[in-house]
């Protein structure tokens, strides 16, 4: 079993690194995210498989986790060196390099292939504006952290002012189901909660040591999930992802899974490339998909596997293909030349420590200070952030 390190907040509020499972539980996050869109979302997409398929039941049972652990995980590595009034440009041209940039180029170009492949329309205003396909997530992020950067040159909240927004963005974004999908506003008010929730967490590790945290998370966790199948098998009422219980659920799994999952390396290293994987998965697991029925297999498990394995280490093949590449690596991936490197190296040279690198210092230690006293941030040079 895998416990959380002993932390403490040093001197200022300044935050510590990650833990050393991080990259496992955003392995997690990848994992699910694939085999979500292998079996598709629609009879129409993915196995194409009827509704009543209990493939379909059985992703639909981590709709409230998915995307919340990839936000929350967000929210964490952003809290590691959050943005400052001074660096406030150089933050937002980042930002757009590393998020802006691949979502005008994969639209375009999935834009494109769709119109090749399925003579769907070359309309590129609506999928460049709205929400489309799987970008959504990559416009509701940039609209997140433009918001807490503004807010955090200005203001820098502390933990428990992070706490209060966060359970009033909760409350406001339960209140509305349905809005605009113009650049995925509304889906930036359903995760702006979990990108709050998850920078408290780096501003106060602390929670995470907490024995009855982690029997509250369990509580939560096992009351929300069970609400949840309630609501699958129609015992309940629906419950959509910006509800409350959507986002107990949310935040519950995700601390279960920071304080007791173990790393595992073959999801250590996904995670590494989740942001990669994150880009090209629905490319690859495609690609997997058709590669298998031309040769005349067709069970549906052994496509799904098959799928799922080609669309998680289809994005890493490509990426340790093209990150020397600056004119292909910058549009499709977003890296800078600090970010272009093969393996487990952050963009500075090191990585975050792991338990047992920590232990055998000597304990849990503080990431070394900037000049200002800040923490530097050590983070996958392959994540969102």
């Amino acid at each position: 079993m895998f416990h959380w390190p002993q932390t403490k907040l040093v001197g200022s509020g300044v935050p510590l690194s990650p833990p050393g499972n991080l990259e496992t539980v955003r392995g997690v996050a990848c994992l699910l995210l694939v085999a979500y869109h292998v079996v598709g979302n629609t009879v129409a997409r993915g196995l194409k498989l009827p509704p009543s398929s209990d493939w379909h039941y059985a992703m639909a049972s981590f709709d409230l986790i998915r995307m919340p652990l990839f936000t929350i995980l967000s929210g964490f590595l952003y809290g590691q060196r959050r943005a400052q009034l001074h660096e406030l440009q150089a933050f937002a041209l980042k930002k757009l390099r590393r998020l802006g940039l691949p979502l005008l180029v994969l639209t375009v170009l999935t834009v494109v292939g769709r119109h090749w492949v399925y003579g769907e329309s070359l309309d590129l205003i609506t999928p460049l504006s709205h929400s489309y396909e799987h970008f959504w997530f990559l416009q509701a992020l940039l609209i997140i952290f433009a918001l807490i950067a503004l807010v955090d040159s200005i203001w820098m909240p502390s933990a428990e002012v992070i706490l209060i927004l966060a359970l009033g963005a909760a409350f406001e974004s339960s209140r509305h189901s349905e809005l605009t999908t113009l650049f995925s506003i509304g889906s930036a008010l359903y995760l702006v909660p979990y990108f709050l929730f998850g920078l408290l967490l780096s501003q106060s590790p602390e929670i995470l040591n907490n024995r009855h945290t982690g029997w509250l998370a369990i509580v939560v966790a096992a009351a929300t999930l069970w609400i949840h199948q309630l609501s699958l098998l129609g015992y309940f009422p629906e419950i959509t992802r910006n509800s409350l219980v959507g986002l107990g659920c949310g935040v519950a799994f995700c601390v279960l899974m920071l304080r007791f999952l173990p790393r595992i390396q073959i999801l250590h290293t996904v995670g590494h490339y989740s942001y990669s994987i994150y880009l090209w998965h629905v490319v690859f697991a495609a690609a997997g998909r058709v590669a298998f029925i031309a040769i005349d297999i067709s069970a549906t498990w052994i496509l799904f596997l098959g799928s799922v394995v080609v669309g998680l280490f289809g994005p890493i093949l490509l990426h340790k293909s093209v990150h020397k590449l600056p004119i292909i690596s910058t549009p499709i991936l977003g890296l800078s030349d600090s970010r272009r490197m093969t393996g487990g190296g952050s963009a500075a040279g090191a990585q975050p420590r792991t338990v047992e690198a920590h232990v055998r210092a000597g304990g849990w230690r503080r990431s070394r200070p900037q000049r200002k006293g800040r923490a530097i941030r050590r983070e996958s040079p392959h994540s969102i952030n």
